[in-house]
């Protein structure tokens, strides 16, 4: 899947993310599209214990699984899934 970003940034997720990333991803997008809030949503990937969170650093320095799961934080901050 090609996830494209608003930035215009397009990440291939077949190639540019672990098995875990991947399979990590795709349960954040479904609880994107249950329009979980925004706090519930970021209980389910800020902290440890998932493939994507290596710590506060992963806010200022994020990988491209990071960067797909912070797009649909602001998704769900602007009302959308």
């Amino acid at each position: 899947m090609i996830y494209k970003l608003p930035s215009g940034e397009q990440i291939d997720t077949a190639c540019e993310l672990s098995f875990e990333e991947r399979n990590f991803l795709q349960k954040m997008m479904i609880y994107a599209h249950l329009r979980f809030s925004l706090a519930d949503f970021q209980k389910k990937w800020r902290g440890p214990g998932n493939p994507v969170w290596t710590g506060p650093e992963t806010l200022d320095r994020p990988g491209p699984a990071a960067r797909i799961i912070l797009d649909l934080e602001r998704k769900l901050k602007a009302g959308g899934g």
